[in-house]
């Protein structure tokens, strides 16, 4: 079987999120052994990002992460779910305060709370996860103090003392690879 690519180079929305499950399913089901994530990513919706951090976690091939350029803020958790996570010599990491986004105008001081229960777990989430798949790092990060304070960019170079990569390399894909993309748009 080749080498089974799949590029996810937009947001972490409901749609992409669907689209990444899709791809990752069709190539397990046409046989793949592995999967390679070739990702940038500015990040995007923690609720889809938790997600697609679980539905990684479940698939029954190894799974290697490529930062191929930019990975930031839930981004980040998508890349902590593979087995094998490269970063390309000049890529990046950014991880920032997180933010919530009201879809409505009006609400009562129980919505309020709500919201804040939901982001400060949501933040509880981020540090587990960071924390468990960063437990080898020779250097460990503030990882609460990064995403309640104060942003963090993170060069490939010292993403492997983080523990957030394994290597630096920059891939090159067999010839025969198959490509699946997912994009923002339709």
């Amino acid at each position: 079987m080749s080498q089974q690519v799949i590029h996810f180079h937009c947001q972490i929305d409901q749609r992409t999120t669907e689209r990444f499950r899709d791809r990752c399913l069709q190539a397990i089901d046409e046989g793949a052994g592995q999967l390679l994530l070739y990702l940038s990513t500015t990040g995007g919706s923690t609720n889809f990002g938790f997600s697609i951090y679980s539905f990684i976690k479940s698939l029954p091939v190894p799974v290697c992460a490529v930062n191929a350029g930019n990975i930031e803020s839930m981004g980040i958790i998508m890349y902590l779910a593979a087995g094998v996570r490269i970063a390309a010599p000049h890529s990046r990491f950014l991880i920032h305060p997180m933010t919530w986004h009201f879809s409505q105008s009006a609400v009562d001081h129980s919505r309020l709370r709500e919201y804040l229960s939901s982001l400060n777990n949501d933040l509880e989430r981020y540090v587990r996860i960071f924390e468990l798949e960063t437990l080898q790092a020779e250097r460990k990060l503030d990882i609460f103090q990064c995403l309640s304070a104060e942003e963090k960019v993170i060069p490939a170079y010292d993403s492997l003392a983080c523990g957030i990569a394994h290597r630096l390399e920059q891939v090159v894909f067999d010839k025969d690879a198959r490509h699946l993309t997912i994009s923002g748009e339709d």
